[in-house]
């Protein structure tokens, strides 16, 4: 097994009076190479430089990579001031550097790649929370000068690079950096999510360095929306940084387990067969303490599944029984009469029948035991026990009822409607789940469940136990103007959802996650149709194509098309420069345009038959672009970005029609309304978010900005009628605007727990999706069904 080691080089004390003195370079380096050396959490050996001069950094540097061995992981983090000569090169200052001589007194970034590629190691880490360009709001000190392109140094096989963030921002060292013992937000949010392993992001007991990067990367923007940090890679398998040291089962998995109801025990085994496929040592020890418990359950069927999981786990384990190879199990019946509990066996039976999501169980009246019959499904878990999946299953959609208490009959209600807070209620048919017949009873015993709302809902909770999943689930029943909206959360994402889409169909919904993942689901029924999934790539955009046969998910650093069909990738992926942010499909299908939130780089426009980029590609200025769309007709496209500008295109001659420019700090998301005439644009800057609305033919905004959020707006949806907008952003809120008088429909939809990332419209305008960074989809109905 190979060492781990790790350089930590601070500096903060220049000799360059021009300089300014930074305080938080040298609690950075502490309070990482505590977390890093803690033999529980990483057990690096560390060696950490302060403000040493740039001939002994250099000598280190060059003393750590020599000597490598091929296994070891090496991990080299630099924080302090980033500086640039006249030719754009990167240099680190050092104590002693002088801007006037930094080819003699900084240490180049060419030096510390060609140290990097003379390296054995086929894991290397640099880590450089410095950054180079930018405005930054008052009362924030800033590392760094103007534009360099750090990941740009720094490519090369077998090394992975984070930045704080690049090119035209900077890394924030508190409101007030001088002399108090502050942290970076970029190493505060690093050091936090290794120490109480808050960035262990799948649950599986390590945290690997795309999870770290991921975690830290949206918390800083979720604190600091004007500083991303970046990420690039040219590795081969995963590279695990640290142990989850405070790692628990799931919430949700401990309530089931300790559940009176059987039934919740039962559906647990999924939920911990997939922890113990999933997690590392001290994962898959507890995983199996808890099956191991469970064969000694009251319930018969509960103790039987616990035993066939622990067989298929532990195929020889000498205190299980095991059938013969003739297959009758000698054993069976004093197995049974030891443990009053049957032995699963194998024995013939039916297809899954529709709603069964892949499994098959014995029929009515059989005296066999229920047996697993996984089918081929993509993404599918392990085999399952004949129940409805766990909660953290692909595919398990639940009916989210957040509502307030219920309040004062409002008009035309009758006072009979009101529902008492501890009261149970049937849930909507078009939840897609049934109760347990003991609520379906005492709901349908409820006096107030004679008195069904009619236009109107009281808004009340509705709890309602589902023992198949071992959890309780609710709906939300909102007003929106007339009509009521009721909210369905999907799960089974394990990272932020970064983006929503509908095929044009409308029976399709796809969610792109950090978890690696674009989940299909069934709009009608909610339930999980596929995964398409590569622990390699972050998905950031999806999009269905015109006729929806194809997908496109950009990330990190690449663009990638699926068959949806056959659930496979369409050739190899489509690569750029940089994260791909956004990725839209032309009306006719023919063209696929791409975003990258690297500085300088344009947009790229693709055919989609040949898979070549189409030339020229569009130059959009200096600054990152993060968001794409084509006018209706196909003819126009809109991009935004950093700087506050939206820049319109003609798509056939790649020329630049003109820009739409307002003063924000970034654009986050642009839409063009149905009849292509209107604009709309998601923005944010130091005082929050906007939504501002735009005359395509006039270039002129059509009223004063939305007020749409305290943290910024990220994402933006015209209806297809074209009437509402739809807007989601930091606050975690989705917000409805009457497009035509520029007011919100209604109070804003609340219900995920962290910011919203996307929102898109079902194409007959009757549901909207929304995803967050709660690893939630929710869907919407704003039609006056209910």
């Amino acid at each position: 097994m190979g060492r781990r080691l790790a350089l930590l080089i601070a500096t903060y004390d220049y000799q360059d009076t021009g300089l300014q003195q930074l305080t938080a370079p040298a609690h950075d380096a502490e309070a990482l190479a505590a977390v890093l050396r803690n033999p529980d959490i990483a057990g690096f050996e560390v060696t950490t430089l302060v403000n040493e001069p740039h001939h002994l950094v250099g000598e280190a540097i060059g003393d750590f990579y020599r000597d490598r061995r091929r296994d070891d992981l090496a991990l080299l983090y630099f924080t302090g001031h980033g500086l640039k000569d006249d030719d754009g090169r990167l240099y680190l200052a050092m104590t002693n550097t002088r801007r006037d001589s930094l080819l003699f007194t900084a240490l180049s970034a060419e030096q510390i790649d060609q140290a990097m590629s003379g390296c054995m190691s086929r894991q290397k880490v640099l880590i450089l929370d410095c950054c180079y360009s930018g405005a930054f709001p008052a009362g924030r000190l800033a590392k760094g000068d103007t534009a360099v392109h750090a990941l740009e140094r720094f490519q090369g096989r077998g090394r992975t690079v984070l930045t704080a963030s690049d090119a035209t921002q900077y890394s924030f060292e508190g409101n007030q950096p001088r002399g108090q013992a502050v942290q970076s937000v970029f190493t505060r949010h690093l050091v936090a999510g290794l120490r109480d392993g808050s960035a262990d992001l799948d649950g599986d007991g390590d945290i690997t360095l795309d999870e770290l990067y991921s975690y830290v990367h949206d918390r800083v923007v979720d604190e600091m929306p004007q500083q991303r940090p970046k990420k690039q890679d040219n590795v081969e398998g995963r590279i695990v940084i640290a142990r989850n040291i405070n790692w628990t089962l799931p919430t949700h998995l401990r309530n089931a387990l300790r559940s009176p109801i059987a039934d919740d025990r039962l559906a647990s085994l999924d939920g911990l067969a997939h922890l113990h496929r999933i997690g590392n040592d001290t994962v898959r020890n507890q995983t199996l303490e808890e099956i191991h418990r469970l064969t000694g359950d009251d319930s018969r069927l509960v103790s039987a599944a616990a035993i066939a999981r622990l067989q298929s786990i532990l195929p020889h384990h000498p205190d299980l029984p095991h059938e013969s190879p003739g297959g009758a199990a000698p054993d069976a019946a004093e197995s049974v009469t030891k443990t009053t509990t049957p032995v699963l066996r194998p024995s013939p039976a039916p297809p899954p029948q529709p709603g069964s999501q892949g499994l098959a169980t014995t029929p009515a009246g059989s005296s066999s035991s229920p047996v697993v019959q996984p089918t081929s499904t993509i993404g599918q878990l392990p085999p399952v026990s004949p129940t409805a999946p766990p909660p953290d299953t692909p595919g398990r959609s639940k009916p989210d009822v957040t509502l307030p208490a219920a309040r004062p009959t409002e008009p035309g209600l009758p006072a009979s409607t009101g529902l008492a807070p501890t009261t149970s209620a049937a849930i909507p048919a078009t939840s897609g789940t049934a109760p347990h017949a003991a609520d379906q009873q005492q709901a349908t015993q409820s006096p107030s469940a004679k008195h069904p709302p009619t236009r109107y809902l009281a808004r009340r909770r509705l709890l309602l136990t589902l023992g198949a999943i071992g959890l309780s689930t609710t709906a939300t029943y909102l007003l929106v103007g007339d009509t009521s909206a009721v909210a369905y959360t999907l799960t089974g994402n394990n990272r932020y959802v970064r983006s929503v889409t509908f095929s044009p169909d409308g029976k399709i919904l796809a969610a792109g996650s950090f978890d690696h993942t674009v989940r299909l689901w069934d709009v009608a029924t909610r339930k999980q149709l596929g995964t398409l999934t590569d622990r390699s790539f972050l998905v950031n955009s999806v999009a269905f194509s015109p006729n929806g046969k194809t997908l496109a998910a950009g990330g990190n650093l690449e663009i990638r098309l699926w068959d949806i069909a056959t659930r496979n990738l369409l050739g190899p992926p489509l690569t750029g420069s940089g994260d791909v942010p956004m990725v839209a499909f032309s009306p006719d299908g023919k063209i696929l345009a791409s975003t990258s939130y690297n500085q300088g780089s344009p947009v790229r426009l693709w055919d989609v038959a040949t898979r070549k980029q189409l030339s020229p590609p569009l130059a959009a200025g200096s600054k990152g672009v993060t968001t794409v769309a084509f006018s209706p007709d196909g003819k126009t496209l809109a991009s935004g970005g950093e700087g506050g500008t939206v820049r319109l295109w003609d798509v056939a001659t790649r020329k630049q029609l003109g820009t739409l420019t307002d003063r924000s700090l970034w654009v986050n998301s642009v839409a063009f309304s149905p009849d292509g005439k209107t604009l709309a644009s998601a923005n944010s800057d130091e005082e929050g978010g906007t939504v501002r609305l735009w005359d395509v033919a006039t270039r002129k905004q059509l009223s004063p900005p939305l007020a749409a959020g305290s943290k910024g707006v990220t994402t933006v949806a015209f209806s297809p009628d074209g009437m509402t907008l739809a807007s989601g952003g930091g606050d975690s809120a989705v917000r409805l605007w009457d497009v035509a008088t520029r007011k919100q429909l209604r109070p804003p939809l609340t219900g995920h727990s962290k910011g919203v990332n996307s929102v898109a419209f079902s194409p007959d305008g009757k549901t909207l999706a929304s995803g967050g960074n709660d690893g939630t989809v929710r869907l919407w109905r704003v039609t006056s069904s209910y």
